[in-house]
């Protein structure tokens, strides 16, 4: 099964993360600005999904929500029918619900308006004692 993890990461946070995992190709979304705020975002890299079974969508939170550079990813693609998709957010709020719900809620909405379908969701709290044990759980499952 050929997977992959497309991730988008600011400060370093999410990138650490999916460098955690093993046999699994890291394929980053750049954007022209890191600003979390830009209003339009313009994608200079945008990986390609053709032929993975399995993909991990990876974001960081920005601003209560899902980062607007993975958003525009998200929403330029075409077709998510038949893939295994898991996806996690990071985040520095004390509680998932002040926006690592709600960026995973937008990036299912997302997915899912694809044809795509979530089997499984993680929001990770940098700031959590839980931390690497629930980057461990997201390992696990991959």
């Amino acid at each position: 099964m050929k997977k992959a993890i497309i991730y988008y990461s600011k400060t370093g946070n999410t990138e650490s993360v999916v460098k955690k995992f093993e046999n699994v190709d890291l394929l980053e979304v750049k954007s022209e600005s890191n600003d979390p705020y830009q209003k339009k975002v313009n994608l200079t890299e945008t990986p390609d999904i053709k032929g993975y079974e399995h993909i991990i969508f990876a974001s960081p939170v920005h601003a209560f929500q899902n980062c607007r550079v993975m958003q525009a990813y998200l929403n330029q693609l075409e077709d998510l029918k038949g893939i295994t998709i898991d996806t996690f957010v990071t985040h520095q709020f004390r509680f998932s619900w002040l926006g690592g719900l709600q960026a995973l809620k937008q990036m299912r909405k997302t997915i899912e308006s694809k044809g795509g379908e979530v089997r499984y969701h993680k929001s990770i709290n940098w700031k959590s004692h839980k931390r690497e044990q629930d980057i461990q759980e997201m390992i696990e499952l991959y």
